[in-house]
């Protein structure tokens, strides 16, 4: 069977077309394809950020950049979009970005260096970053250095941020890039070159013949699968029409289950109904791993400690599936029967997650702890939705990550929170009930002790968070 099918593009400054099978890797074709070396080989997990890439989409006449690391990108996905290495980046002269790194010192081996001039690159190019010292850590958080401690690469950061901040607009910081040479000047003329840009007519890239493997951000599967994947028959969830924004339907929002973690985190109605969500993600996932992975495979994937899907169970999220005889409905809670068995058949995929929009008498919280503080897999993950009146729980929701074999939603705790008045001692007992609710085990995380006492502690931590008024440390303290 051949796979191959014409991928148009732009890759840097050339329009390409290149004919190939949709399901391989993007840092393979650049490196072996089209010899540019530039962008490295590092984990080929995601994980270290050594083979970052800007992609760029087109987006009501603009370009918009999210950097990603290629050896998650599969092929398929570069139709009609603008693919930028770090040679695409080069100039003349070096650009601000490359003479700080130069100037503090911040490379040694420099395998690292492309990753970290791309990523740095598009977070200044991007208007929702912000230009300070927080926006810096976010900009290098998916690429990992051994050489230089990172103290002299957020020094050049803090360089970049003297010389180009002040003159960058919140409107299109590209053409003020591009102005004060800080970009290539061929980025002006990338939105005008993507929508003069023809596809070829198979664009979709099906198949006929056997059941094809179904691919959203690829985060796990090519970490699983990475191998035999550009010899399959894929299914590019994300390589047509744009994810949509979170709609507000009947009191509900409904989200897309394609949608990256980073735009559900910048999303305006998300953020009005999760204040945290932005530190939440922080947590969760460096920057480049979250424009690639979705909700729809966080949940799919099925990962006990999976942490969006923590946060869906405690918001009490439904879940829309199709492809089987006709479209369903399910609750979040009864879609993990097993570990990695889904209340699903093969054929079908999520569409859509819902979950009713908090408004003033909901308090929300997600906890997690893990090796290391940020991007790491959890150890233990909590998360809470109360609706209150006061200190009246009128319906709780609680669930843990890593305890069990499934995301667990904590059905006798939740029944015996609601329709109380929360009290200290409730807690301690709400609490109590929980740890008869899982039989953790011990793995390469943490002892089956380690993990029970973990949940313990951050089951106590969301009421601290959600009920400061009710109970405070001291009180846990006391009673523990």
């Amino acid at each position: 069977m051949n796979l191959k099918s014409p991928i148009r593009f732009i890759l840097n400054d050339q329009e390409v077309t290149a004919w190939e099978t949709p399901g391989r890797l993007v840092l393979d074709y650049l490196r072996d394809s089209e010899r540019l070396t530039g962008t490295k080989e590092g984990c080929k997990e995601g994980d270290c950020g050594a083979c970052t890439v800007l992609l760029g989409s087109l987006d009501k006449g603009r370009v918009r950049y999210v950097p990603m690391t290629s050896c998650l990108i599969p092929m398929g996905e570069l139709m009609g979009k603008h693919l930028v290495s770090i040679e695409g980046l080069n100039m003349e002269m070096l650009s601000p970005v490359q003479a700080a790194l130069v100037d503090c010192g911040g490379t040694q081996c420099g395998y690292c260096t492309p990753g970290f001039v791309v990523s740095m690159t598009g977070w200044l190019m991007d208007e929702t970053q912000a230009l300070d010292a927080g926006g810096v850590k976010i900009a290098i958080s998916g690429n990992l250095c051994r050489c230089t401690g990172y103290r002299s690469i957020k020094e050049a950061g803090e360089q970049v941020l003297d010389k180009l901040a002040s003159g960058l607009s919140g409107e299109n910081r590209i053409t003020d890039l591009c102005q004060k040479e800080a970009l290539p000047a061929y980025f002006e003329t990338i939105p005008e070159r993507l929508a003069a840009l023809e596809h070829p007519e198979n664009s979709d890239f099906n198949i006929e013949g056997g059941r094809p493997l179904v691919i959203a951000g690829g985060t796990d599967i090519y970490v699983q699968r990475g191998a035999e994947i550009p010899e399959t028959p894929v299914q590019l969830l994300n390589s047509g029409d744009a994810v949509p924004p979170v709609v507000e339907a009947d009191g509900n929002l409904i989200v897309d289950a394609r949608m990256s973690f980073q735009a559900f985190g910048d999303d305006p109605l998300i953020q009005e109904a999760i204040p945290e969500i932005q530190a939440y993600n922080y947590l969760i996932a460096s920057w480049p791993i979250r424009t690639r992975a979705t909700l729809g495979g966080n949940i799919c994937n099925a990962s006990p400690i999976a942490d969006m899907t923590c946060l869906l169970l405690a918001l009490d999220a439904q879940l829309s599936v199709e492809g089987g005889d006709e479209p369903r409905h399910l609750a979040l809670k009864d879609f993990f029967l097993g570990y990695k068995q889904l209340a699903k058949i093969e054929e079908e995929v999520i569409k859509t997650i819902e979950f009713g929009k908090p408004d003033g008498s909901t308090r929300i919280h997600w906890e997690k702890v893990s090796k290391r503080p940020v991007l790491d897999i959890a150890t233990v993950n909590s998360a809470a939705r109360f609706e209150v009146d006061g200190s009246f729980i009128k319906e709780a929701h609680l669930a843990l990550g890593g305890v069990a074999a499934i995301p667990l939603y904590l059905h006798e705790t939740c029944q015996f929170l609601s329709n109380q008045s929360l009290t200290a001692e409730l807690v301690m007992e709400a609490v109590a009930i929980a740890q008869t609710e899982f039989q953790p085990i011990s793995d390469v995380r943490g002892s089956a002790d380690y993990k029970r006492l973990l949940a313990r502690q951050l089951l106590l931590a969301l009421f601290l968070k959600c009920f400061p008024e009710v109970i405070s440390e001291e009180v846990v303290y006391e009673a523990l």
